[in-house]
């Protein structure tokens, strides 16, 4: 098996020098980008909310106090600064860019070429190599991306200083172990497609627009049908740093009581709209008004573990389809 998996990296030493050049060097570039943060030393009395307030010139600025004002300058300099902002999107576009780098020419190069017949007889039975080119790819790039995952949950706090990154569901499908979980899944996604069409260049074509489909669509299909039952309701004025919009509805607030209904408005003799003489609420605080339900900071660990649960059973059911592909297939 060491065997296979040498000839694998060697095969694609190309790949693979590619994919430990860019995830070593995103690992640096967040973590200088994060020094290049905390270096400005913001003062905790300054941050509002967890966050540094936004400096936007003197004049749209002034509310912030004076000892603050040089440090916010100072830092929204930082943050909006070209090699933060690139740093920063990176999770959105390496951990696919690895699993597909690895994961194409896996089997469709072997396919195309024509030697995939050769080595299915050396290995002795189909599913066994590409088992072997499988955990090659996965001992290569899961280190590998758990590195720059992890510079970019460094990067995170450094960006928003007073809130801890893993109570915080701010870019978190962006950081963290979701560089790791969003590369497995794009490599056996690729690996699959390399199995199923045996060319090289539909299965990245195919693979990016895969890949593109699933972000865009994760985050929306994860609100709406895993994380919908563990929202709760954000009371007026209640809000914590780094909770999850869930979705949104109308509900009445009257004096901090959350009424579902909407008859219930002021001097209409409603029970429970009562009010006494000279306590009555501006009436244009009466009536339906936007709710937001959140998932509080304090559930990251467990909406981490219910996501990477989903991501992982995907990616091995992709897994096992090339396995069962590859064994049925031509072998050209």
């Amino acid at each position: 098996m060491f065997d296979r998996i040498w000839l694998t990296y060697k095969q694609q030493r190309f790949e693979t020098l590619a994919v430990a050049v860019a995830c070593l060097g995103a690992a640096a570039w967040a973590l200088l980008a994060s020094w290049h943060l905390n270096s400005v030393s913001v003062p905790a009395s300054c941050l509002v909310g967890g966050h540094v307030p936004y400096w936007n010139g003197p004049s749209n600025s002034s509310w912030i106090p004076g000892a603050c004002q040089l440090p916010s300058q100072r830092f929204t300099d930082a943050l909006s600064s070209w090699d933060v902002r690139i740093v920063s999107s990176l999770g959105d576009v390496l951990p696919f860019f690895v699993g597909i780098a690895m994961g194409a020419p896996l089997v469709a190069r072997e396919l195309e070429q024509g030697t995939a017949p050769l080595s299915w007889a050396l290995a002795g039975a189909r599913w066994k190599w590409l088992a072997g080119k499988i955990l090659a790819a996965l001992l290569l790039i899961v280190p590998l991306l758990l590195i720059a995952g992890l510079a970019a949950d460094v990067l995170r706090g450094a960006q928003e200083p007073g809130i801890d990154p893993h109570a915080s569901f701010d870019y978190f499908t962006s950081r963290g172990v979701f560089f790791v979980l969003w590369g497995v899944a794009a490599l056996m996604g690729t690996v699959a497609l390399g199995a199923l069409f045996g060319r090289t260049m539909p299965v990245v074509v195919v693979a990016l627009i895969a890949c593109l489909f699933a972000r865009a669509t994760w985050e929306p299909l994860t609100d709406a049908y895993v994380l919908h039952g563990m929202a709760v309701l954000q009371m007026p004025g209640a809000s914590s740093p780094g909770e999850l919009l869930v979705y949104q509805s109308d509900v009445l607030y009257l004096d901090g009581k959350v009424y579902t209904g909407t008859d219930c408005t002021l001097f209409n003799g409603v029970p429970g709209c009562q009010y006494a003489p000279g306590d009555e609420p501006d009436p244009s605080s009466i009536g339906p008004q936007l709710a937001w339900y959140v998932v509080t900071g304090d559930n990251y660990w467990r909406v981490v573990a219910l996501e990477s649960a989903i991501m992982l059973a995907g990616s091995a059911a992709l897994g096992a389809f090339a396995l069962v592909w590859v064994g049925r297939r031509r072998p050209y």
